[in-house]
């Protein structure tokens, strides 16, 4: 298999089930529609939903999720935030992950998704079934590039207002990404900004919210003047990657 694997990663949408509440001062589900439409122009194979989907939990705001983030031929791979109901979001969402971790295959390279959910808790974890399922399924699965998906973020980004709410037992999670080779890529959400890194041979994204997004390297959220944007990856087949933000028409403030 030589082909790449193109992949758009969406954020942190904070839809609520009335279409017109906002999240710091933006529509979400507006900024979302916006923000598909330049999504569209990329012709992804494959999108990428990284966790605080909806703002409130409701079945509601899964439905008008579910309607926005629709493209034609276009499957959705979803992983709950700290703001989702992960049960309702499965269920919206079939094998989005729940107790244990959430495994597709995508041409050469296979994409596992993680749920670092705690109940009512903005900081994040992954429970004992899900590292144990993670480590028996990198040390078995077939040596094949491998991108790891979770909602909170297993490294410092350089934000304190954010990285006081970090994945907790990331010592845990980031034991395994260094340990095996084939862990190419680990992805979250949570940040509402871009980042970018490299541990040990590990490329480490951080992917922004399609609803608004602060500045890097603040104390504070301070509202990024560029807006709403998504991420592209472009995953080929020798295991390497190429990505980008992509930016929605949408406008802040």
């Amino acid at each position: 298999m030589n082909r790449s694997i193109h992949i758009v990663q969406v954020s942190d949408c904070h839809v609520s089930a009335e279409t017109g509440l906002t999240y710091r001062g933006q529509n979400p589900y507006e900024n979302l529609q916006a923000m598909i439409r330049q999504v569209e122009t990329r012709q992804p194979q494959l999108l990428l939903a990284t966790g605080d989907l909806s703002e409130d939990g409701s079945r509601r705001s899964y439905q008008l999720l579910k309607e926005a983030l629709q493209i034609p031929g276009v499957p959705i791979l979803a992983l709950p935030g700290n703001h989702d109901d992960p049960n309702l979001l499965a269920e919206m969402f079939p094998g989005s992950p729940v107790e244990t971790i959430a495994v597709s295959d995508h041409g050469p390279w296979q994409i596992i998704r993680l749920n670092s959910c705690l109940p009512g808790r903005p900081e994040g974890f992954l429970g004992e079934r899900s590292l144990a399922d993670l480590e028996a399924h990198l040390s078995s699965a077939e040596q094949r590039p491998k991108l790891i998906a979770v909602h909170h973020q297993p490294v410092p980004v350089g934000n304190p207002w954010i990285d006081k709410y970090p994945l907790e037992n990331a010592t845990e999670f980031m034991r395994l990404a260094d340990h095996y080779a084939d862990v190419k890529v680990v992805t979250w959400g949570h940040i509402h900004h871009a980042f970018n890194a490299e541990r040990n041979g590990t490329v480490l994204l951080g992917g922004p919210s399609s609803v608004i997004n602060s500045l890097p390297n603040v104390q504070r959220f301070t509202a990024d003047p560029a807006g709403p944007a998504s991420r592209w990856l472009e995953l080929k087949a020798d295991g390497t990657l190429s990505t980008g933000i992509l930016l929605a028409a949408a406008k802040t403030g």
